[in-house]
């Protein structure tokens, strides 16, 4: 809904985790980091900087996320190999990748760039490469997942930086007016980062950003809850060694002035009517009715990125179909 926030009857699915279960596994995460042994082997990396300075601690999540890198990503080629889209590895740069995800009957002039979530440290394109088959297939459109540098061998602005040479890299290829940006979690923060950037500069905006729980604010108040989320904040923008604080408007996007949110694309947003982001989602709603701008939004009864995995069918096929008639608003004068 357009200026009103719109819950989904979710009743027949399963039961979401609530925020405070969520966070209380993050805390987990986050202590089992910080607990690691300062004395481990500290192997020479490009940018030792980040998670406290230590070439120990950036071994440590080197050491910690490529287990779970590994298992994602083969669960996302497993998953895709149900699909009937037609996936393919894209050389965006030098340095840049991402599968390009095909659906039959697509239309092959527009595209949506994505942007994956995992806290702006964790997963790949690959861990994804189902879901922009599912994407591709409910928005009869070509989905690109971008497989972006993350810490500890980067910092902000680095991810932002690739992201932004990825929207080049797609206008040129699909044209003007026929490529939009979306984004799950911290990849919807990646995806908004991306429109604020390009407000600044006064360029071309994309035809829409869409943002599934997105991650909006990262200048989060020291608390319990808040362990992980800061951590992974402090860890995206470089920690000791970080050129900008979380409260750039390029990191939390809620931070926006008005003025550079009138510049901003159509907007959709889809979360869960309680947890992680949902009050993001209505910081973001509040700031782009200021700027006069209107925000299309649907509440779940569902998890963080709930459509990205199994388990809530009902939920995830009305959002992707809403997510596509969305888009077919934005598209509608783009010729065939």
């Amino acid at each position: 809904m357009q200026g009103a926030y719109a819950d989904f009857n979710s009743s027949h699915e399963p039961r979401a985790l609530s925020p405070e279960t969520h966070s209380a596994w993050c805390t987990v995460l986050f202590h089992w980091i910080k607990t690691w042994p300062r004395q481990a082997l500290p192997l020479p990396l490009h940018s030792p900087t980040l998670a406290g300075g230590s070439a120990a601690m950036a071994f440590a999540l080197q050491i910690l996320r490529a287990p779970i890198n590994l298992t994602s990503s083969r669960m996302g080629h497993c998953g895709a190999t149900c699909s009937s889209a037609a996936f393919e590895r894209v050389q965006i740069s030098e340095s840049l990748q991402g599968i390009m995800a095909a659906a039959p009957g697509v239309d092959k002039s527009r595209a949506i760039l994505y942007f994956h979530g995992g806290g702006h440290w964790l997963l790949t394109a690959s861990t994804y490469k189902e879901f922009i088959g599912r994407l591709s297939a409910a928005t009869e459109a070509v989905v690109i997942a971008v497989d972006y540098s993350k810490p500890p061998s980067v910092q902000f602005p680095a991810g932002l930086n690739e992201a932004h040479a990825a929207w080049h890299w797609a206008r040129e290829r699909f044209g003007e007016g026929s490529v939009a940006v979306a984004g799950d979690s911290s990849g919807a923060n990646l995806a908004f980062a991306l429109v604020v950037k390009l407000a600044q500069l006064n360029e071309e905006q994309p035809v829409a950003c869409i943002g599934i729980s997105p991650w909006l604010r990262l200048d989060l108040k020291t608390s319990l809850p808040n362990l992980y989320g800061k951590f992974c904040a402090d860890l995206y923008l470089g920690g000791r060694h970080k050129i900008t604080t979380a409260a750039d408007p390029l990191v939390t996007i809620v931070n926006a002035s008005p003025e550079l949110v009138r510049c901003f694309p159509p907007i959709l947003m889809h979360a869960g009517s309680n947890e992680l982001t949902t009050e993001d989602v209505k910081e973001m709603v509040a700031l782009c009715e200021s700027a006069g701008l209107p925000a299309e939004v649907q509440f779940y009864g569902c998890p963080h990125i709930f459509q990205v995995g199994p388990g809530f069918h009902r939920s995830t096929c009305d959002s992707l179909q809403r997510i596509d008639a969305f888009l077919k608003k934005q598209w509608k004068s783009t010729p065939l």
